[in-house]
């Protein structure tokens, strides 16, 4: 082991010049303060670390082993805006702090092309993972920007305990239809693509290998967030053989321009809450289950949000007999449709709500006339709902289906919705 460094005092170290390790330097929790940095292929052991969270101070080949810090700064393992790939210094990042420290990636844009992976291997085997990841951005300041060029997932998580994400935007390269008109709103899910990325190209997601574990993630909470251009803006259980990603908060998130904003897949995605709701693009639908993963609906409350930009569809949710969705206070323009919600099976009656919500369509000469709601069930239950095409008071609303309407207000004629109820 090759040193240069400066004892300040019992219990602290100072290295103020470039320096080189190799086997393993065991501080037993003394302080390491850093202001320059440490090369080599060695590991440091028992370390509390402090230095300048925007300057690097560790070559990604250094290891580092019950160490700690109030911080951990990406920017110490070299992860810079200047860098073509910042893959290796991202990667380095994370595995150094799951279960151990909080990581902060510091202002700038990020451009890397290997999925980030948050996950812990122990005898072929994962168990929990868990660590707070954040940025200096939000839902209005790009701030912290992760810019992925690759074709798979920005950023995912297997058999997550206790995770949380936030203040961060994620950027894919995934562009939505240039088309406009009625034939951008008359897109099958299907054909919204981008035929220069793959049609999995995700953003965040959560429980993507179903190789191993059956169990999957639980309390995670993503919220601040501004995901956009990915095929998959969030995506929940989309392997199809895990279970659990339940008790999953997303909070005053962001869904960028894609093919589906958030995806549930299988039923056992319970007690998950989306508060605060947000999209501004070009998205084909902004809440599906069934598409992806063991295609069952989960348990999910959806409460709050403004929809706008060019959603051609808000939701597509056949439950079957799985779990009830529930969503309440969401502010839709420009919206081509609200899409299909089927509840229940033979044996079962899904209670779903729709509450307090405002569904403002693209008027028929912008989007021409669409297929506004496919229903199955007066257990699908609107309650102080507006459905209007707005500033239009003539034009028809076109329904496919049965459902419940408490205290509505509708713009013009409802057809195709003969069996539905109507309360005042």
């Amino acid at each position: 082991m090759v040193l240069s460094f400066l004892l300040l005092e019992a219990g602290a170290t100072s290295i103020t010049r470039d320096t080189t390790i190799s086997g393993t330097w065991d501080l037993k929790g003394q302080v390491l303060n850093l202001s320059a940095k440490i090369s080599g292929n060695g590991t440091i052991k028992n370390a509390l670390i402090e230095a300048n969270p925007f300057i690097q101070v560790f070559d990604v080949s250094v290891s580092l082993a019950g160490c700690r810090a109030r911080e951990f700064s990406a920017m110490w393992y070299g992860a810079s805006a200047t860098n073509p790939d910042n893959s290796a210094a991202l990667q380095k990042s994370i595995n150094t702090c799951i279960n151990s420290m909080p990581l902060y990636i510091p202002r700038g844009i990020y451009n890397y092309s290997q999925s980030l992976k948050i996950a812990v291997l122990y005898k072929n085997q994962y168990v929990g993972a868990s660590i707070h990841i954040y940025g200096d951005g939000g839902l209005w300041n790009e701030g912290t920007v992760l810019h992925y060029t690759g074709n798979d997932f920005a950023l995912g998580g297997q058999y997550l305990k206790g995770t949380e994400i936030d203040h961060l935007t994620l950027k894919g390269n995934f562009h939505s239809p240039s088309v406009t008109g009625p034939a951008y709103y008359s897109i099958p899910f299907s054909e919204y693509n981008d035929p220069k990325v793959g049609q999995n190209l995700s953003g965040i997601v959560i429980d993507y290998d179903g190789t191993k574990n059956t169990g999957g993630s639980t309390a995670v909470q993503l919220h601040d967030l501004n995901v956009g251009n990915f095929a998959i803006d969030y995506a929940i259980s989309p392997n199809g053989a895990t279970f659990n990603a339940d008790i999953i908060l997303m909070e005053n998130i962001r869904c960028g321009d894609a093919r589906l904003g958030i995806s549930s897949g299988q039923s056992q995605e319970k007690g998950n809450v989306i508060r605060g709701l947000y999209s501004w693009g070009r998205i084909h639908t902004i809440f599906a289950s069934n598409i992806y993963g063991k295609h069952q609906a989960g348990n999910y409350t959806i409460d709050g949000g403004n929809i706008a930009g060019m959603p051609v569809r808000l939701i597509y949710n056949p439950e079957s007999g799985w779990f009830p969705t529930h969503i309440s206070n969401l502010y839709c323009e420009s919206l081509g449709s609200i899409g299909m919600i089927t509840a229940g099976d033979s044996k079962n009656n899904m209670p779903t709500s729709i509450s307090n919500c405002v569904f403002n369509f693209a008027v028929q000469p912008l989007a021409g006339t669409q297929l506004l709601l496919t229903s199955n069930s007066t257990f699908i239950q609107f309650t102080n709902c507006l459905f209007r095409y707005y500033g239009r008071y003539s034009d028809t609303l076109h329904f496919n289906g049965i459902a419940t309407f408490d205290n509505c207000s509708f713009s013009g004629p409802v057809v195709g919705n003969a069996g539905s109820v109507y309360k005042k």
